[in-house]
């Protein structure tokens, strides 16, 4: 069928055109639309400000019980020494930001133990001796005092957190010389008191 005799039928036919156009007219819309959907996928979508953080109900450490004791062990002193290097590392002087990511870190540390047990325990001692993360020197003794509460659950000797900042030096040379001067001494250290979570409410 030529084109002329296809315009005469059309002419006889004006439902046939109509239902043509129709036809058209739906194919163009679905090709739009899915062109659009294609760009809006690959287009990275930025977040915005306005939206809120995803509130955690569940704080409670989810891990399942390790009975394998000589592992128990290894990874207690490797999860120890990260956590001290960390509160070694900590600045003298934070902002409310970097407080609120280490405790924030802390926290979720607590969770994701991968030792159930010993997660749960030290999230114990979260609750009864909340971070406290004012400083270097203030943070690094509140850690060493969370570890000696577990080495008193453990019947293990107490850490002498005196030397916590020498004992977990990164070794990062001369960065760190000026920061850890006279101002860490042991006596200096010594005088820093921590509080429980009763004597912050008045207890």
């Amino acid at each position: 069928m030529n084109i002329s005799r296809l315009l005469r039928s059309y002419k006889k036919s004006p439902g046939v055109v109509f239902g043509t156009v129709v036809i058209l007219v739906i194919l163009v819309i679905a090709v739009a639309n899915n062109s659009f959907s294609e760009s809006h996928l690959d287009a990275p979508v930025p977040i915005s400000q306005k939206t809120q953080p995803v509130e955690v109900k569940d704080t409670v450490p989810f891990m399942p019980k390790m009975a394998n004791e000589t592992l128990k062990a290894e990874l207690g002193n490797a999860s120890w020494k990260l956590f001290h290097t960390i509160l070694a590392r900590y600045p003298e002087t934070p902002t409310p930001e970097q407080k609120q990511h280490l405790a924030d870190y802390i926290r979720s540390f607590a969770l994701v133990y991968p030792c159930g047990d010993c997660a749960r325990h030290f999230a114990v001692f979260l609750e009864k001796y909340p971070p406290q993360l004012s400083s270097r020197k203030t943070a690094a003794l509140w850690g060493c005092h969370i570890h000696n509460q577990v080495n008193l659950r453990l019947h293990k000797q107490e850490y002498d957190c005196s030397t916590i900042l020498e004992d977990y030096d990164c070794g990062c040379g001369q960065d760190e010389a000026e920061e850890l001067q006279e101002k860490d001494t042991k006596e200096h250290l010594a005088s820093i008191k921590l509080e429980s979570k009763e004597q912050m409410v008045g207890g």
